[in-house]
C-alpha cells in the first residue's frame, strides 16, 4: 500500500513537471508572437510619443541604424548607450520591425594613427567625438574617445544623429542627462529626414545686405536638410529684384512696380517662413509692407537684427572702435507696432566666452563681455530646453510691449551680473578684457538681466493701418501668427577658414568649443513651422539615477561579495526547504 502512494506521489511529480515545462513552451511561443513590454518607470521613459509612433510608422521597407557607442567606457556614458538602444527597440517596435539595429565600436583594434583618421572621418559626418575619462576603477584613470553618434540609413540617404553636445555651462552628469532626455528628439528628426517627401518651404530676405555668403554656410547646410531653402530679393530699388518677373514688367511697363510687387508677394506668399538675417541697410516701407502682409495672411517670420554696427574684424586695424547706430529706422518701427522695441545698444554680461589677447608674452583667453553666452537657466520655454549655451557677439537688448491678444515669450536672457551702452558707444578691446577680471569692473555689472531674443505668438495689428500702402488687394489690418526677433545677426555665423571651408555655426575654433546656436535656431523654425510636432518631445524629461562615484570605489569589494554570494544562498535556501517538505510529505 505504501508503495502503491509513492508510485502515486512520483508520477503527479511527473506530471506536474511536465505541465510546468509545457507551460513554459507556450509562453515562449506566445511571446515571440505578441511582443509587449511594460514601462514602470515614474517618467514613462520607454514609451514612445505619439509623434514618434507616426514616424516610424510611415518607414515602408527596411530601415538601417548604426549606433556607434560601444566599447569600453565609463558608467556614465555606458547609459547613454543603453538608453539610445533600449529607444531604438521601441523605434524598431513602432516601425513594424522594418529598423535593423547594429551596435558597434569604430575604434576597436585600431592604432593611433588609424584612429586619428576615423575620428576626423565621424567629425566631417556629423558626429563629433568626444573624450571619455574614467575614473571609477580604483585609482586608476583611463581616458579613451568615444563616437556618441548613430546614422540611419534609408532608401540611399544616410542621416547622421548626433546624440551628445557638451554644454559648457553645466557639469558631465547633467549633460549625459540632456543627451538622454534628447534621444528619442534625435531619432524622431532623423526619421523625418527618412520619411518626408515633400519640404516646407523657407525663404531669405536679400537685396538690403543680408548675411548670406560664405559666413551662414553651415547654417544653411543643416537647414536644407530639412527645409526647401532659397532666397528672395524683396529690395524693389534693386533692379536685380525683378529680373525673374522681366517678361512680366516688360509686358505692363505703366504699372511696372505694381507687377514687381504683386510677383514678390506672390512667392512670399508661397513659403511658410520668412527669414531676416542681418540686413546692413533699412527696408523701404514696401518691402515692409510685403512682410506685414505676410504675417497678418499667418507666415511666420525671424529676425535676425544688428541695431549697432560693430565688427570683431574692426580691431585688426585700431584697438579701439566706435559701435554705432545702424539706423534701421523703419524696421524698428514696424516691430514696435508688433510689440518689441529693438533698442540700439551694446550688452555686456560676466557669463560669456573668451577671446585670445596677448597677455605677458603670451596669448590667453580672456573673458570678453560683448560675447555673452545666453543659457536656458534663466527661460523655460520648450525652444531653449536642453540645447546648451547660446553664443551672441555684440547683441543689443529687446524691450517687449503689451499688445492685446499677443503672447511674448523671452528666449535669450542674460544672467543678472551686465551692463548696457547706448549707441554710439566706444569699445577698447584690451581695456574691457583687463577689467571684465576686475572686482570693482564686476561691481559695475548690476543692470540686471536682459531680453536679446523673444518668441510672439498671437494676433498681430498692422501697423499699416493708418498709413499710404500700395494696392495690391485683399488688405488685412490683423492676423494670428508667429514671430522670433533677435537682436543679433551673428547667431547663425560660422567662421570660415583661411583655406576655404567653414566651421560649424557656433564653433569658437579658440575654445574648440561648438555652442548651440545650431540647435537654437533649428528649435526656432521647427517650432514655427513643423506639423510633425518633434519640438514637444523636448518637453518630456527623464530622471537620471547615476551611482555615487565615491561610494562605488569604497564599497566595491562588499557589493561584489553580496551580488555573488546572495543568488547562491537564496537558491541553496529554496533547496532546503524544498528537500524537507517533501521529506514530510512522502516519509509517512
Amino acid at each position: 500500500m505504501v508503495m502503491k502512494k509513492r508510485r502515486l506521489h512520483k508520477t503527479q511529480s511527473w506530471l506536474e513537471l511536465l505541465m510546468l515545462l509545457v507551460g513554459i513552451v507556450v509562453i515562449n511561443a506566445l511571446s515571440s508572437l505578441y511582443y509587449k513590454r511594460f514601462d514602470l518607470t515614474q517618467e514613462k521613459r520607454y514609451t514612445l510619443s505619439e509623434t514618434s509612433r507616426k514616424l516610424a510608422s510611415r518607414v515602408e521597407e527596411k530601415l538601417y541604424f548604426k549606433l556607434y557607442l560601444d566599447g569600453e567606457m565609463s558608467a556614465k556614458f555606458k547609459q547613454l548607450r543603453n538608453e539610445i538602444r533600449d529607444m531604438a527597440y521601441e523605434f524598431r517596435e513602432a516601425s513594424g520591425g522594418k529598423m535593423e539595429i547594429e551596435v558597434t565600436d569604430p575604434l576597436k583594434d585600431k592604432d593611433k594613427k588609424e584612429v586619428a583618421g576615423i575620428l576626423e572621418s565621424f567629425a566631417e559626418r556629423g558626429m563629433e567625438p568626444v573624450r571619455d575619462v574614467d575614473t571609477e576603477d580604483g585609482d586608476e584613470t583611463r581616458i579613451k574617445y568615444l563616437i556618441p553618434g548613430a546614422e540611419c540609413i534609408y532608401r540611399g540617404k544616410t542621416i547622421a544623429i548626433r546624440f551628445f553636445q557638451f554644454d559648457v555651462s553645466v557639469d558631465l552628469e547633467k549633460n549625459i542627462k540632456g543627451a538622454i532626455d534628447n534621444i528619442e528628439y534625435e531619432m524622431a528628426n532623423a526619421l523625418r529626414q527618412c520619411v518626408t517627401e515633400k519640404a516646407k518651404k523657407i525663404v531669405v530676405a536679400d537685396g538690403s545686405g543680408e548675411m548670406l555668403d560664405a559666413r551662414v554656410n553651415s547654417f544653411a547646410k543643416e537647414l536644407s536638410r530639412y527645409y526647401s531653402v532659397e532666397p528672395l530679393n524683396l529690395n524693389t530699388a534693386d533692379p536685380e529684384s525683378g529680373r525673374p518677373f522681366e517678361a512680366q514688367i516688360k509686358a505692363a511697363p505703366d504699372s511696372a512696380d505694381l507687377v514687381l510687387l504683386r510677383n514678390l508677394q506672390r512667392r512670399l506668399n508661397s513659403s511658410d517662413l520668412l527669414m531676416v538675417i542681418k540686413p546692413e541697410k533699412d527696408y523701404s516701407p514696401s518691402e515692409l509692407f510685403l512682410i506685414d502682409q505676410f504675417i497678418m495672411k499667418g507666415g511666420k517670420v525671424i529676425w535676425l537684427l544688428d541695431p549697432v554696427h560693430i565688427e570683431m574684424d574692426s580691431f585688426q586695424r585700431a584697438p579701439t572702435v566706435m559701435a554705432m547706430n545702424k539706423g534701421l529706422e523703419n524696421i524698428t518701427t514696424g516691430l514696435f507696432g508688433y510689440g518689441v522695441g529693438l533698442n540700439a545698444d551694446l550688452l555686456q554680461d560676466l557669463t560669456c566666452n573668451r577671446i585670445p589677447l596677448p597677455m605677458g608674452g603670451r596669448m590667453e583667453l580672456i573673458p570678453f563681455p560683448y560675447f555673452p553666452l545666453f543659457t536656458s537657466k534663466f527661460t523655460s520655454h520648450i525652444i531653449t530646453k536642453n540645447i546648451g549655451a547660446v553664443w551672441s557677439q555684440f547683441p543689443g537688448t529687446l524691450k517687449v510691449k503689451d499688445r492685446k491678444g499677443l503672447k511674448t515669450t523671452p528666449l535669450l536672457v542674460s544672467s543678472g551680473y551686465t551692463k548696457v551702452a547706448n549707441a554710439p558707444a566706444t569699445v577698447e578691446l584690451m581695456t574691457v578684457a583687463m577689467m571684465s577680471t576686475d572686482r570693482n569692473y564686476a561691481k559695475s555689472m548690476n543692470a540686471g538681466p536682459q531680453v536679446s531674443g523673444v518668441l510672439m505668438e498671437g494676433k498681430f495689428k498692422s501697423p499699416f493701418q493708418f498709413q499710404k500702402k500700395p494696392d495690391l488687394g485683399n488688405y488685412l489690418a490683423e492676423g494670428n501668427s508667429s514671430m522670433v526677433v533677435i537682436s543679433d545677426g551673428d547667431i547663425v555665423r560660422n567662421f570660415v577658414s583661411s583655406k576655404g571651408g567653414n566651421f560649424p555655426t557656433g564653433y569658437d575654433r579658440y575654445s574648440q568649443i561648438t555652442f548651440a546656436n545650431q540647435k537654437f535656431m533649428q528649435n526656432c523654425i521647427d517650432y514655427l513651422i513643423d506639423d510633425n510636432g518633434l519640438i514637444e518631445i523636448r518637453a518630456r524629461e527623464t530622471q537620471l539615477r547615476l551611482l555615487d562615484s565615491v561610494k562605488v570605489k569604497e564599497e566595491k569589494s562588499y557589493w561584489q561579495w553580496f551580488n555573488i554570494l546572495l543568488p547562491l544562498g537564496f537558491i541553496a535556501l529554496l533547496g532546503f526547504t524544498n528537500y524537507f517538505i517533501r521529506k514530510s510529505k512522502y516519509t509517512r
